[in-house]
């Protein structure tokens, strides 16, 4: 049986060797070479496609189990250490970076950089970029319009008012060309300065001169000249989390550089006949140091942003030579009003680079007080204020260096300007 299994052997082999032999039977080798290259290239192809599919799900896994921590969003504007997630905010995507560096081969997610449009409307309600150096030029118009009666007599029988009256109209116009510079120590500390140059103009009017209604008198003034320079400093007290917005404490210093109200004469118009009476010159400034505290709030929830501040102003103390409008001098103190101003709005963002803003602020003046030399301390009367404005405002980054912010105010109380009107362009390095 094993001789019969041998022979069977041996011929199945001299047949396979017959096949092989033969070209009509059997393919030739470098073919057969060929299809196993084939076949150990789509071998590693599928390696290599199933080791991509198991990384794919292992990040899926991942996502799906992480959740933000305040570790992982310890800045949301992009400012400071590296986070796993970061979240869709203001117009941005999710965005997952590898680092070379990260431990065992995995890759470390860093949360992207803020986008222009918030970095624009921090600048604007906090006044801090996070830059190392950055400038800004501004231009601002502000328009004031007020008319009033003003009676001169006395009321006879409790019905017929006997004296003079004219009805006095003040319009005037202030533009403010002021530059800002800005320099961060940290992203946390920074210190600015702004110099601001100012040009008035004033239009008096008065009717009823001599006791013609249709009697109208007109003068007007104009003055410029260098405002008051200040410089301040903010800290970011915290940073903004899903849980907590973004604080900044701001202090500033204004030092008296402008040209001050005290002590100008005032003169009669020609023809008004003692109706209308105007000062000779116009002021640029105070007249006295000041100094503000301030703490400001920011969160963003996509794609809006939440702002708001307090403002302490207190002004200090200071002696001029002449105090009043007479011709004589008088000499004394002046105390300016303090003053608490506060605020919030919202911004919306249209895309990365631009945005809409829509805001409110009310600033409480207390009375000014001056004491002449050798008299007591006298209330100035009047002299308090009531100052509240809305205003609509618009960011757009031209680049990722240079912004364009504008904003118009609508004047809501008597005492604010009837309407405000300002461009900004912070350029940063």
């Amino acid at each position: 049986m094993s001789k019969v299994v041998t022979n069977w052997k041996l011929a199945s082999l001299l047949a396979a060797g017959a096949m092989v032999a033969s070209p009509s039977l059997a393919a030739p080798a470098d073919e057969v070479d060929a299809l196993r290259a084939q076949v150990e290239a789509l071998k590693a192809r599928e390696s290599e496609a199933l080791r991509k599919l198991d990384a794919l799900e292992a990040r899926l896994q991942a996502l799906e189990q992480s959740r933000l921590s305040d570790t992982q969003t310890a800045d949301m504007r992009g400012m400071g250490a590296n986070s796993s997630l970061s979240a869709v905010r203001f117009g941005e995507t999710v965005v997952l970076a590898q680092d070379a560096g990260g431990e065992g081969g995995e890759p470390d997610r860093k949360a992207p950089a803020p986008t222009a449009a918030v970095e624009d409307v921090t600048l604007q309600q906090q006044g801090i970029t996070g830059r190392r150096f950055s400038l800004e030029a501004g231009l601002t118009y502000s328009y004031f319009d007020n008319a009033r009666i003003n009676l001169n007599g006395f009321l006879a029988l409790d019905s017929i008012f006997l004296g003079r009256i004219s009805i006095d109209q003040l319009r005037a116009h202030i533009i403010t060309a002021d530059l800002t510079a800005r320099y961060g120590l940290t992203d946390r500390l920074q210190f600015d300065v702004n110099v601001p140059y100012l040009y008035r103009y004033s239009n008096f009017q008065s009717g009823g001169a001599g006791g013609a209604a249709t009697s109208l008198t007109e003068k007007s003034v104009k003055d410029h000249g260098l405002g008051d320079i200040s410089v301040g400093a903010s800290y970011r007290i915290l940073k903004e989390t899903p849980g907590r917005p973004d604080v900044v404490f701001t202090a500033r210093v204004k030092a008296p550089t402008g040209k001050h109200p005290f002590g100008v004469e005032v003169v009669e118009v020609e023809g008004s006949e003692g109706n209308l009476v105007i000062p000779t010159d116009l002021s640029t400034g105070s007249g006295v140091w000041g100094a503000s505290l301030g703490v400001s709030a920011l969160k963003t929830i996509d794609p809006l942003v939440v702002f708001g501040s307090a403002t302490y102003f207190r002004n200090f103390k200071r002696k001029f030579d002449d105090i009043d409008e007479a011709e004589d001098e008088q000499p004394g103190t002046v105390k300016m009003g303090d003053a608490i101003q506060i605020g919030a709005g919202v911004a919306f963002a249209l895309n990365e680079r631009s945005s809409l803003s829509m805001s409110y602020s009310q600033r409480f003046v207390n009375r000014a007080r001056i004491r002449p030399a050798g008299e007591d301390e006298q209330i100035i009367v009047g002299s308090q204020a009531n100052i509240g404005l809305v205003n609509l405002g618009g960011t757009f980054a031209l680049t990722d260096r240079i912004s364009i912010i504008s904003t118009v105010g609508i004047g809501l109380t008597e005492d604010a300007p009837s309407m405000v009107a300002g461009i900004r362009v912070p350029v940063r390095f």
